[in-house]
């Protein structure tokens, strides 16, 4: 995977394809490899790019997010389109990932053509929320197939990846954060995925989030809070078709 220089942070990202751009921002305990399934179907049609977040994958570790990491993501990202010479994207985004394509979208808005939002969050939602983190952190001791698969995906700090997200997630100073009056600045087209058994955010969350960006809420009844990975099958037609979509 091709190493990106950002100041003093190094990213890892991967890319294949031509045409039109698309970047793909994975979830808070995620990386670029939770795209390989969509990847090589969308490097058919498009530019495509997937990137491990700075504390993510193989890019430079963070020990810690503040409060306001989120804010961090979206620099991060607009530095890294400059730095790959990316002048205007589509931005797939899930659950951390859409959050930050949406700011994206508000706050530099020449830079966004698009955003699909899977199980998007602009609030935390309490005690949903923090209740279903603490669940996952708890089962994750009985999976030991999915925390050898953090490890691989994480150079080896799997098990700190989760327990960051846990600290900030379960923490009370960070359930105020709430981004959602910003969602109005949104002026590029929006479509919001949303598993009907997301345990982490509600169909209502969604449904607000498509509404303030006047954009297209799709309910997949039988799925959780990550459908391109439960039903890639399923996912990939509303991921095509949206995309197509864009002029």
């Amino acid at each position: 995977m091709p190493l990106c220089q950002l100041g003093p942070t190094a990213i890892h990202y991967q890319q294949a394809g031509a045409g039109r751009d698309v970047v793909l921002l994975h979830h808070a305990t995620g990386s670029a490899h939770n795209w390989r399934r969509q990847m090589p179907m969308l490097a058919e049609t498009h530019r495509v790019t997937a990137y491990d977040r700075p504390g993510f994958g193989q890019s430079q570790w963070l020990e810690a997010w503040p409060l306001d990491y989120l804010d961090q993501d979206v620099a991060d990202l607009i530095a890294l389109l400059d730095a790959l010479e990316i002048p205007r994207a589509a931005l797939v985004g899930h659950s951390d990932g859409a959050a930050i394509a949406l700011l994206a979208a508000a706050r530099h808005p020449q830079r966004v053509a698009g955003v699909l939002a899977e199980s998007p969050h602009v609030a935390v939602e309490v005690p949903r929320c923090p209740d279903a983190v603490a669940a996952f952190v708890a089962e994750l001791e009985q999976a030991p197939q999915l925390l050898a698969a953090l490890e691989r995906n994480h150079a080896g700090r799997g098990r700190q990846v989760v327990q960051r997200w846990h600290e900030r997630w379960c923490d009370p100073a960070f359930w105020s954060w709430d981004v959602s009056a910003e969602l109005a600045q949104v002026r590029c087209p929006v479509r919001v995925v949303h598993g009907a058994d997301d345990p982490y955010f509600s169909a209502a969350h969604s449904a607000m989030v498509a509404q303030h960006t006047r954009g297209e809420l799709i309910l997949l009844p039988g799925l959780g809070h990550s459908p391109h990975t439960e039903a890639p099958e399923q996912f990939a037609p509303l991921l095509n078709s949206f995309l197509m979509s864009l002029s």
